[in-house]
């Protein structure tokens, strides 16, 4: 993942902003795809060589699930 790393990153920090400016309407939809691109763009994420990375994937993946159970407007 060391290529993908500025990748990964990058892509976080856009959900963060894309998150912040949506409009609160479209907000947990436009959230839950771009969580669920993030869980399969990056599954193969080692937590021996990008600890901090494979937890964010954690988290992210509890938030999927949270909001999936969720009915999403």
């Amino acid at each position: 993942m060391t290529n993908d790393n500025v990748q990964f990153w990058n892509f976080v920090l856009n959900i963060a902003e894309s998150a912040k400016a949506a409009d609160s309407k479209d907000a947990k939809r436009i959230l839950l795809d771009q969580l669920t691109t993030l869980n399969e763009a990056f599954s193969e994420c080692d937590p021996v060589e990008n600890y901090e990375a494979y937890v964010v994937l954690k988290l992210s993946a509890a938030m999927t699930d949270i909001i999936t159970k969720e009915k999403v407007d």
